[in-house]
């Protein structure tokens, strides 16, 4: 199966099964839209099997550097590229995980600092 086949196919799900916010659906389907570009643009194949963990890793790191994206935002993009691949195992369009092992870069930990009187 082709990869844009399956992002409509688990756009639609999110959208009517899952009944997932329509800016939660635009942002998975953004996210998916960004990582077939990039696979489109690197003359990388996109028959969903044949996608590689390389190809991933390639994409974060095109994301970090070309885009300069934060950890944050790339991280959302990950995790959009996790729900999707579990989707696609589920639905047995996908024989085998892309993002397994695929780590999320560190974010800052941003911890509100209250100020109390004494």
């Amino acid at each position: 199966m082709q990869l844009q086949a399956a992002i409509d196919e688990f756009v639609l799900y999110i959208e009517i099964e899952k009944n997932y916010s329509e800016n939660t659906v635009t942002s998975y389907e953004y996210d998916l839209q960004l990582f077939l570009t990039f696979l489109t643009e690197h003359g990388c194949s996109t028959c969903l099997n044949e996608i590689t963990k390389t190809q991933v890793r390639r994409f974060i790191q095109h994301l970090l550097g070309s885009l300069k994206q934060k950890p944050r935002s790339v991280n959302r993009k990950i995790s959009s590229l996790k729900s999707f691949t579990k989707y696609c195992l589920i639905e047995r369009y996908l024989a085998n995980d892309f993002t397994r092992g695929i780590e999320s870069p560190k974010t800052d930990n941003f911890q509100p600092r209250f100020f109390h009187s004494l």
